[in-house]
């Protein structure tokens, strides 16, 4: 069995701490989760409140036989022990991503989780039909929102229930050594206290199904150079966000903001380049759900995007994600901008380049979180054509 040691590897039981670290084993945000022998990568998403796995038999058959095995660690097959017989006569629920793009239904099976020096009975959802427009195969996902009546019990809540962890909280903490998404899942445990962390409230949505939502009252296009953790960020006038709702989702590798944040953000960056006739389009994107490409020469001339929003006591907390944080991919000629813009009315997505930026705790039972800054990299341009391929996007919804 050696596929199953090495996925073991992925796994580290703290006993001490009341929690269970998942690592990170690739730069899209994927932990492992050994079910019934398998190891099965998830997308760690705290979007969204589900938990599921792909079945494998009918990923077969969608796919073509053996397709899993060239996908490693995408299928979860039944054992003799907990047979899947009767799967067409289950229940099924249905979740909806990539704004209604990607839809997937899946049925509740009970496994073990093997958590390394334990494993526990669990019960998660088998991924039995996924219908999508824009071409991408499903993936497993390990949601880390709020639980509700209308879906199956969270993974967060099972852990806490087999006496596993003692609260509804995690942990992400994403390495400074690559671009991408390196780092650690900490599931349980409590925030670790450092200087200059901050402390915000979670805020609820009134007639809103419960997310890691957070009171934003502003955002600005600023110079970028200063650190996240502080200092004098030189920055124009804010763009006024009063009353808004700030979502936290690591599922998503892209920021989402408001057309109107998009366009301070290409007057920032002509002024900087000056006037060159040669210079049509400063962003340009595929489509509606595509991120924004850059000239790779234009990178130096990126500004950081900060977001105001509302601490513990009313207190403004600057959030600052620089370009290091939000520029994906490079070839010679482009690079893509992990930047999504919406229409107004449209969510407010803080994802992936702010877990790059902060170490974040999200505590669900006390409604809180806290977040701490990285540390910029040095010359941290010298990586970026590094990465071959374009990031796979994904804009989730709760």
């Amino acid at each position: 069995m050696p596929l199953l040691f090495a996925a073991s590897l992925y796994i580290m039981y703290l006993a001490e701490s009341d929690g269970v670290t998942l690592p990170f084993h690739d730069e899209y945000g994927h932990i492992v989760l050994v079910l019934d022998g398998q190891p099965i990568s998830l997308l760690a998403d705290s979007g969204s409140a589900r938990f599921f796995v792909v079945y494998g038999e009918w990923f077969e058959r969608q796919y073509g036989r053996g397709s899993c095995r060239r996908h490693n660690m995408t299928c979860y097959f039944c054992p003799v022990e907990a047979p899947c017989d009767d799967i067409e006569h289950r229940e099924r629920f249905g979740v909806r991503y990539a704004e209604g793009q990607d839809v997937y239904q899946y049925v509740q099976h009970s496994g073990v989780l093997d958590l390394g020096q334990s494993a526990i009975q669990i019960t998660f959802g088998l991924l039995v039909n996924y219908t999508t427009k824009i071409g991408f195969a499903p993936h497993s996902t390990l949601g880390l929102s709020f639980g509700r009546a209308d879906i199956p019990m969270t993974f967060l809540q099972q852990l806490k229930d087999a006496n596993i962890v003692d609260i509804l909280s995690y942990s992400v903490r994403y390495s400074q050594v690559s671009q991408h998404a390196t780092g650690t899942l900490v599931v349980g445990g409590s925030a670790t206290e450092a200087q200059g962390t901050a402390h915000l409230p979670l805020k609820l949505i009134p007639g809103a199904r419960r997310g890691i939502h957070v009171s934003i009252v502003s955002m600005t296009i600023a110079h970028a150079g200063a650190s996240p953790a502080g200092g004098d960020s030189g920055r124009p006038t804010p763009i006024s966000l009063d009353g808004s709702l700030a979502l936290f989702d690591t599922g998503t590798c892209c920021i989402a903001v408001p057309y109107l944040v998009i366009a301070a953000l290409v007057r920032y960056v002509r002024e900087r380049i000056g006037a060159d006739p040669r210079v049509e389009t400063v962003l340009f994107r595929k489509d509606s759900l595509s991120s924004y490409m850059v000239r790779s020469h234009h990178v130096r001339f990126l500004p950081v995007i900060v977001y105001s929003l509302v601490g513990e006591g009313g207190k403004i907390v600057d959030v600052k994600i620089f370009p290091e944080h939000y520029v994906g991919w490079c070839n010679v000629i482009w690079c893509e901008v992990h930047i999504y813009a919406h229409s107004n009315g449209g969510e407010i997505v803080v994802g992936e380049p702010f877990f790059r930026a902060y170490d974040a705790h999200i505590d669900l039972e006390n409604n809180t979180t806290a977040m701490t800054a990285h540390p910029l990299r040095p010359s941290w341009e010298k990586t970026l054509q590094v990465a071959k391929q374009p990031r796979r996007i994904k804009i989730c919804d709760i």
